[in-house]
């Protein structure tokens, strides 16, 4: 069984923790065993990042039965993504391979980014429990994916878009599944609030939280597809 991580990223230049945080996550999958491959969104400089793009960019381009798309600030540890690769082969549906969302604090972050600390010995700033965070990253087979059609290329800036695709996978694959254990997100500037987001980096987010409605209203594969594909 061929697998392979994603992980989609392109530096907008306004947040050097960003690309920081990219070097050490892919030092981190270095030690997986796995095929690395960075997608960006084929856009350039200040534009919102579309993270659908990137990914849809890298899933044409692996050769992989099973696909882990990671974002390049969130670590895992090994034995959750061996587990949820499993888990994506044997069945449709989205696996998460983590249950516990940790969020490291800056101090900390920058001490795992130079390999004083290991995540597992930090105390995060906040935590999300028992699967309520979703998104960051997805473990899915290619018959999975195949099932929804495409990453929805409409979202873009932050948020709400990770909400839309958990709906999509579920209404064309089946229920989400996790794996037990944490995985720790390296700290950066925020996407939904604070004084560094711009107008349009507000404005980004506002579509895509409206958009998100269309999702939840969706109810037929079908319907998933079609706005996977753009449609309103």
């Amino acid at each position: 069984m061929n697998v392979a991580i994603v992980i989609p990223f392109r530096d907008r230049g306004n947040d050097p923790l960003r690309p920081a945080n990219l070097r050490c996550v892919i030092e981190h999958w270095d030690g997986c065993d796995v095929p690395v491959w960075l997608s960006d969104d084929g856009r350039v400089g200040d534009a919102q990042f579309n993270r659908s793009q990137a990914y849809n960019r890298g899933a044409w381009f692996v050769d992989a039965d099973v696909v882990v798309f990671a974002e390049a600030d969130m670590l895992v540890p090994y034995s959750q993504i061996r587990q949820a690769v499993a888990m994506a082969a044997a069945a449709p549906g989205l696996v998460v391979p983590f249950i516990q969302y940790r969020y490291l604090t800056p101090e900390d972050s920058g001490l795992v980014r130079a390999h004083d600390i290991e995540p597992g010995d930090c105390i995060p700033e906040s935590t999300m429990d028992n699967g309520e965070s979703i998104g960051a990253i997805n473990v899915v087979s290619r018959e999975t994916l195949d099932a929804i059609g495409l990453w929805d290329e409409v979202f873009e800036g932050a948020w709400y878009d990770d909400v839309a695709m958990k709906i999509a996978f579920e209404v064309c694959a089946g229920p989400t599944r996790w794996v037990d254990g944490p995985a720790w997100h390296l700290w950066h500037k925020p996407g939904l609030g604070g004084s560094h987001l711009t107008a349009e980096d507000k404005a980004a987010t506002a579509r895509n939280k409206e958009r998100l409605e269309l999702y939840r209203q969706a109810t037929t594969p079908e319907r998933i597809r079609e706005l996977t594909a753009g449609g309103h």
